[in-house]
């Protein structure tokens, strides 16, 4: 007896423990499953089961997520199997009460593009799946709180529905939403007749049948005939109804005027479609379409905009190819916020008006023949007009004749710009695989200015005769090529002088890129050999640029076009030869190379004459760094008042943009023949930041007679060779010498100075005489001076000489010391106002002085 307790309660126990384990285990997996799926909370209450089947009083659910949150309550929910050992699918379903209420999260996380699109399931899966449904429904009444385009929408009504049984039809369906005091419902009716499927769907508002939409599927082989039409007489509900679906829309619809039931819509169609893929059946659908409807007041069409006017059109479709058989428009929209907002919005229409009428009838009964005219309405006013002929058979086509574009604006303010006036006139003609314009006589577009940040173009035209654009639609290729011309009637821009310019191009351009080459001139006659290429993809431009060989006796257009040529400057002979790249990155600076060849130049600059000049100049800016090389500058002859050279300058500069005076200086030639002697500085570099920038200057073989020649002394003359060591320096006041010394080579030479007033002022002062009658043949052996220059011009020489005159005291030693000082500028200006230079200068020194 106690051994049987003993197992008895040994197997209680046992029995416990795997109840209690089962349960802890199902409330684990029910606690795992409620995180999965982001269940909150779940509230049951009241339930029961009888013999008619499962009683729910309430049922309460919460569902959260990162991107939502869901909450579901349902008031007494009954489920009625037909019996309890086969359940499913369930005889009815009734819901007294259902309230839904979804909210979005702030921020939804955005779906990733490569996420893989769920498969489509098939059409007699989907008719299996309809025949799970219980075969009678009822929600006898429903609350929905939605996310709409003005935060939350609320709707609130009724559905009903009912089936056979296992097979989904026959089948009906009300649904039923109420909006303030107003009702609609929605009636379904599907059913079989023989093999043919019917679907009759209508549509009453406050009661009254105002759509019925009919259709018809009959299988073939292979596909499906679907037959149907649609029907809309008039619509006096119009007002509340648009008021109520502008909470789903995301535009405001204007105000209806009072007789909005003059609307009517008809459609009737007759489609063959691919049943073996529903959802794609639309691409390779063939059958006739007709529609025709007639809008007095503005209708909203979601995205696109407010549409009224009345068109009726016939199309056909062949494997999912449409094109009309038959069109008459006459079409007004108002567009959408974001239907053109590719648009700039001084050239966005506010309202555009489409009338299509049919044209002349044709020869071939497969060619639709079109008139088309497009009115824009808003800022630029704006008409298009052509004639299509459109080939309803294969192959199919269109052609575009007579077609012109007009558009005008007085403001577009994205550009800078104002006056626009544009007529294009073109022809084309498209195919499925490829499609051709033209722009022929007449097409131009002009814009009264243009400005930009540094530029400004007045009476802009551009010419577009000639232009074409084909786009190869089987690849998305888009190609224009032609011969625009650009044509600015006054340019301004500071480094230029104001004029016209115009330039002559050659156009090719696709979706990678566009290149415009061909000549630049303006009305000095400068021509320019100009290529432009810009690059979409990096947003790269490059500009290359090739002046021709200027020959500079026929005149000098560079003078007229640079605004910062100097007046001074007068270039009449040689050849000058130049070309440039400049490279643009988006918003970087710019990088500009560029090459200056002159041979030959000669003129004038300031009141200095040159001739012989050949140069080579090399400039290049990177980013903001500026540097001129000079491989070679050579000016044969140059003639302030008295002519040295040649001259010789090889070096390069350095310097920053925005401080262009401040750069550095290095050079590795710097050379003069002066008077038969050779002046120049050693290799070296000058940093013109500094306050202060050190020369040293050696002078060998300085020839004392042209130096004489040149200098104008009256009766002064003599013989020997100068060399010297000159230490100059630039400072922000000019330049000076502050230690100099001049030295006569061995063994000397003849100074003679036999002048009048010399010799006059000796008879007055017994020194002086003893001077004058030494120097009247001095034979120096000795000749040194120290050299001074200041700033404002003076030159100071500290001469000390050392010799004899042979005839006078039997050609004793005699020592001189002479002080001289000469004002240099004014010595320039005496020399510049004689014949020694052309009158070009005396007379630009004659007016200075003046």
């Amino acid at each position: 007896m106690a051994k049987r307790r003993t197992t008895l309660i040994l197997a209680a126990s046992i029995s416990l423990a795997i109840v209690l384990g089962a349960g802890l285990y199902a409330g684990y997996q029910w606690q795992a499953f409620k995180r999965e799926q982001g269940i909150a909370a779940l509230e049951i209450q009241g339930w029961r089961l009888s013999a008619d089947g499962l009683f729910l009083q309430h049922i309460s659910l919460i569902r959260q997520t990162t991107e939502k949150r869901l909450t579901l309550k349902v008031d007494d929910l009954r489920l009625s199997p037909d019996t309890w050992w086969r359940p499913l699918p369930l005889r009815s379903l009734h819901i007294n009460q259902l309230q839904v209420d979804w909210q979005r999260a702030a921020q939804p996380d955005l779906p990733s593009g490569d996420e893989t699109p769920p498969t489509q399931p098939a059409l007699r899966q989907m008719q299996d799946w309809l025949a799970w449904i219980p075969r009678q429904g009822e929600v006898a009444s429903f609350y929905l709180n939605l996310p709409c385009p003005s935060g939350a929408c609320s709707e609130q009504g009724s559905l009903r529905w009912q089936h056979t049984g296992e097979q989904a039809l026959p089948a009906t369906v009300e649904l039923r939403l109420r909006h303030d005091s107003h009702n609609l419902t929605l009636l379904a009716d599907a059913h079989e007749e023989g093999p043919d499927t019917h679907l009759d769907l209508q549509v009453q508002l406050d009661g009254k049948q105002r759509l019925s939409l009919l259709n018809r599927w009959s299988p073939q082989s292979d596909s499906t005939l679907w037959n149907g039409s649609l029907a809309l007489s008039e619509l006096p509900e119009a007002p509340w109804l648009l008021a109520w679906l502008d909470n789903w829309l995301d535009f405001q619809p204007p105000t209806l005027p009072e007789l909005p039931e003059q609307m009517r819509l008809g459609a009737a169609w007759s489609l063959k479609l691919d049943t073996s893929d529903p959802l794609e059946a639309w691409k390779t659908m063939t059958g006739d379409l007709k529609l025709s409807t007639h809008l007095p007041s503005p209708w909203p069409l979601p995205e696109i905009g407010l549409v009224h006017g009345q068109l009726d059109l016939a199309a056909r479709a062949k494997q999912g190819t449409w094109l009309p058989t038959e069109l008459a428009a006459n079409l007004h929209l108002e567009p959408a916020a974001d239907l053109l907002a590719a648009l700039p919005q001084s050239l966005r229409p506010q309202g555009l008006q489409l009338v299509a009428t049919p044209g002349p009838a044709q020869a071939s009964s497969s060619t639709l023949p079109l008139q088309i005219q497009l009115l824009t309405e808003g800022p630029a006013a704006g008409t298009l007009q052509a004639q299509l002929l459109l080939n309803t058979a294969p192959p199919y086509g269109l052609s575009i004749e007579q077609g012109r574009l007009q558009l005008q604006g007085r403001r577009l303010p994205e550009l800078d710009a104002s006056g626009l006036a544009a007529d294009l006139h073109f022809q084309g003609r498209a195919s499925p695989q490829l499609a051709t314009l033209a722009l022929t006589e007449g097409s131009t577009i002009i814009l009264d200015s243009l400005t930009s940040a540094e530029l400004t173009l007045e009476k802009l035209v551009l010419g577009l005769a000639g232009v074409n654009i084909e786009a190869n639609l089987a690849d998305n290729q888009l190609h224009a090529t032609g011969a625009p011309l650009i044509e600015a009637g006054l340019l301004r821009q500071a480094s230029l002088r104001p004029q016209g310019w115009r330039w002559h191009s050659s156009l090719d351009g696709d979706q990678q890129g566009i290149a415009l080459e061909g000549p630049l001139t303006n009305e000095a006659g400068l021509a320019l050999a100009l290529a432009l290429r810009h690059n979409w993809a990096d947003n790269r431009t490059r500009i290359d640029a090739k002046l021709a060989e200027l020959f500079l006796r026929a005149g000098n257009p560079l003078a007229a076009t640079l605004a910062d040529w100097p007046q001074t400057l007068e270039l009449t002979t040689g050849r000058i030869q130049a070309q440039g790249h400049v490279e643009l990155l988006g918003d970087n600076p710019p990088n500009l190379t560029a090459t200056l060849i002159a041979k030959g130049v000669g003129g004038i600059f300031d009141r200095t004459e040159v001739s012989g000049l050949d140069a080579e100049l090399k400039l290049g800016l990177q980013r903001d760094r500026l540097r001129l090389e000079v491989p070679e500058l050579k000016v044969q002859q140059a003639n302030p008042g008295f002519s040295f050279g040649p001259l010789l300058v090889q070096g390069e500069y350095n310097a920053n943009v925005q401080q262009l005076q401040q750069g550095r200086l290095d050079w590795t030639t710097a050379e003069a023949q002066v008077m038969g002697g050779r002046l120049w500085l050693d290799p070296g570099t000058a940093d013109l930041g500094a306050d202060r920038q050190r020369l040293n200057a050696h002078l060998r073989g300085l020839q004392l007679p042209a130096l004489f020649e040149a200098y104008p002394a009256e009766g002064l003359s003599g013989t020997g060779v100068i060399d010297g060591e000159l230490q100059a320096q630039r400072s922000e006041q000019g330049l000076s010498i502050e230690q100099g010394t001049l030295q006569a080579r061995e063994p000397g030479g003849v100074l003679r100075f036999r002048s009048a007033k010399i010799q006059a002022l000796g008879q007055s002062n017994p020194a002086m005489r003893l001077v004058a009658e030494a120097l009247d043949d001095f034979h120096y052996d000795l000749l040194t001076s120290e050299v001074r220059y200041a700033t404002n011009g003076t030159l100071n020489l500290g001469l000390r000489l050392h010799g004899h005159n042979p005839a006078l005291e039997g050609g004793r030693p005699v020592n001189l010391s002479v002080n001289l000082e000469e004002d240099v500028p004014a010595l320039l200006t005496s020399l510049q106002l004689s014949d020694r230079v052309s009158e070009t200068i005396q007379r630009r020194v004659q007016e200075r002085l003046r």
